[in-house]
């Protein structure tokens, strides 16, 4: 008979920030433990841990957590999942919490509310094995709204790598990513998530770390996550948005040293993010400002005009005429 060694230190950790969402946090957790990935290879037995960190909820997510996965007796026990709480000091506290507690080869973090398709573990593990030297990693995501499907704006990225200048335009991956823990004991350090902010912390959090270690991300060409797009998104309140985007980039200008070029690039793809946001909040006036902050860094070109377009043309009246 073969003899079956049990590994004690979980390949991935996965940290999950909560807050308020008893609504929601089931189906997310239930994605997360469906997943095709606890296996045998040679002899060993490989596995994942949860690490759902409770960032002071008043809503009752603690006994939802309790009574479905904690407790013995729940046809959902979870001895996988391991659940704190805390003093509420927003998510990216939340996550260096999280970073703190994880006992996984590899660490990745997932939101509260989305999706992960069941080869999502597999998928990065598998990847890993193919690629040893990737320290970080994204596969790809979709969105899903009332029942519908859409792909993201990275759908149309090739598989392989890509250093810090792609994210130059803004937060490609969102806290979607996975990072070899290696990168904790290095010499540089793991740059933590900024806690002054809590929109746009991922793009901080990626880019910092990139530029600081001169390592690329390795891009999976696989969708494995659906993002839940609910009007309760953090996305979704426009001029806080675009504040945090303004103030997110000033940071990075001042924490990494880019080139001229670079610096346009950032500014620019800010100040259109900005004004994209602002045509979606109905704010006429101030989409045309951003634009033309946006057209001085990155000129003339058909994304800028076709922008700027709808901006003059305003979002109210492209609505009627359709």
């Amino acid at each position: 008979m073969k003899s079956i060694c049990i590994i004690k230190t979980p390949f991935f950790s996965v940290i999950i920030p909560t807050y308020n969402r008893a609504n929601l946090i089931v189906a997310t957790l239930d994605s997360i433990f469906n997943q095709i990935f606890d296996r045998e290879l040679e002899g060993e037995i490989i596995f994942y841990e949860v690490i759902l960190v409770d960032d002071g909820s008043t809503d009752t997510t603690r006994e939802v957590i309790e009574t479905t996965y904690l407790d013995t007796n729940s046809e959902k026990f979870e001895s996988r999942l391991r659940y704190f709480q805390k003093d509420n000091e927003e998510r990216s506290a939340a996550r260096n919490f999280g970073i703190d507690k994880a006992r996984g080869s590899y660490i990745l973090f997932f939101d509260s509310d989305d999706f992960m398709q069941s080869h999502h573990l597999q998928t990065l593990y598998t990847t890993i094995k193919e690629n040893p030297e990737a320290q970080f990693l994204a596969t790809k995501f979709e969105f899903e709204n009332e029942g519908k499907i859409f792909p993201s704006h990275i759908s149309h990225l090739k598989e392989g790598f890509y250093d810090y200048k792609l994210i130059l335009e803004g937060s490609y991956f969102g806290t979607l990513v996975c990072f070899d823990r290696k990168l904790i004991e290095s010499k540089e350090g793991l740059k933590p998530f900024p806690t002054e902010f809590n929109i746009c912390e991922d793009w901080i959090f990626l880019f910092r770390n990139l530029f600081a270690h001169n390592i690329p991300i390795y891009v999976i060409d696989k969708t494995t996550i659906t993002v839940n797009d609910h009007p309760n998104r953090s996305m979704a309140d426009n001029q806080k948005v675009i504040l945090a985007r303004l103030e997110a980039t000033i940071f990075l200008e001042n924490e990494v040293e880019l080139s001229n070029s670079e610096l346009n690039i950032l500014k620019g793809y800010s100040y259109q993010f900005c004004a994209v946001h602002s045509y979606i909040d109905k704010n006429r006036k101030q989409a045309f400002g951003f634009w033309k902050k946006m057209v001085s860094y990155l000129g003339y070109n058909k994304n800028t005009i076709t922008l700027g377009i709808k901006v003059l043309i305003g979002k109210s009246v492209i609505e009627k005429l359709k």
